[in-house]
């Protein structure tokens, strides 16, 4: 009975992958995007494929850029708890050209911002972060500037609510096979008065977990990306790729709900991507399957908003530690952070 629902938990360390990769893309440190190589969809037309893949090769060389208008919403339903963050914001991103922290310094503000959980509910608005190199400087609206180091839950977490993958998002691809996604093409808003193309991303569920070599790089993905902060391995799950890929059709009545998209607009004129739309719910039923043990949880849903414009792509941005900064507890890491002990006890509420 418990092997059901390590199957659903292994989905849910997978949701690290799409999150990381699939958020703005922006080169990190030295990597360069795994995405610049895009692949096009089975039955896609060759001209927007193209039109892709030239706007993901010109987003792999950017040196800095600013996103504005963010908007992030998080709701973790596991059965047991619920956890939600909302937040709008700007920042700048300046890619730093090492792999030490996100591999780019990054200075935000949270216009609004609001986390609930089963402790209560705590605002953010107005709060200011910047992240330089491996430590985030912090400030709430009337307070001083402190600062704290990251760990490598701080730093997925970070990513996960601003878009950001850093190094290891930069080498991720959901995208990476023509059989597991379809994509459909619109004529997107005006951007800075040139006209955009709008390009959605759909994932195949069932086509992903039935190809057993994608599935199997998908999984290793998700697992070094969240897996740690969940607390489990790709060894706890006891089943390889190629294993799960013949229970396919088994598995899928247990993820009916489930949907991933992306959608990106791409600048007629420069070629540059202008605006990101993620929209990703990953719903899970175990019932489905047949009656589970006394006491083990049933149900599970994610759902995941992101969206921002990216704008002044290449334009000079200078972000620099705060002087003065005390050494403190801040907004990000440490207990009582948003990612104080890992995403298991802290964003993500105890998955």
């Amino acid at each position: 009975m418990k092997r059901r629902w390590l199957l659903g938990t292994m989905v849910l360390a997978m949701l690290a992958a799409p999150m990381l990769a699939c958020g703005f893309p922006l080169p990190a440190g030295t990597a360069t995007l795994a995405v610049s190589k895009a692949v096009c969809a089975e039955g896609e037309a060759a001209d927007s494929c193209q039109v892709r893949q030239d706007a993901y090769q010109l987003m792999s060389k950017l040196q800095s850029v600013a996103i504005e208008d963010l908007t992030m919403t998080l709701h973790i339903d596991d059965g047991e708890s619920v956890t939600a963050m909302s937040l709008t914001g700007t920042y700048e991103y300046v890619v730093t050209g090492d792999e030490v922290g996100l591999g780019a310094n990054i200075h935000a503000v949270l216009t609004e911002a609001e986390m609930s959980d089963a402790d209560g509910t705590e605002s953010l608005s107005g709060a200011e972060f910047i992240v330089f190199g491996d430590k985030a400087y912090t400030k709430k609206p009337g307070e001083d500037w402190v600062y704290e180091e990251l760990d490598e839950n701080a730093l997925l977490g970070l990513g996960i609510i601003l878009g950001l993958g850093g190094p290891t998002g930069a080498g991720l691809d959901l995208f990476s096979d023509p059989a597991i996604f379809a994509v459909s093409v619109a004529d997107g808003p005006a951007v800075g008065g040139q006209a955009t193309q709008a390009q959605t991303l759909t994932l195949n569920l069932g086509a992903l977990l039935s190809n057993a070599n994608v599935l199997d790089s998908v999984m290793a993905q998700g697992f070094g990306a969240g897996g740690e902060a969940l607390g489990m391995s790709q060894e706890d799950l006891g089943v390889g790729a190629a294993q799960l890929a013949m229970m396919s059709m088994l598995l899928l009545p247990m993820f009916e709900g489930s949907s991933f998209t992306t959608t990106v607009y791409i600048g007629a004129e420069d070629g540059y991507i202008h605006r990101i739309e993620d929209n990703y719910v990953f719903a899970m039923d175990t019932a489905a399957l047949g009656t589970l043990s006394e006491g083990e949880p049933q149900k599970m849903i994610m759902r995941y908003e992101l969206s921002g414009d990216l704008v002044r792509h290449n334009q000079p941005v200078t972000i620099a530690a705060p002087e003065g900064a005390t050494e403190g507890q801040g907004l990000l890491g440490e207990e009582g952070g948003l990612f104080g002990g890992g995403l298991g006890s802290g964003l993500l509420g105890g998955q």
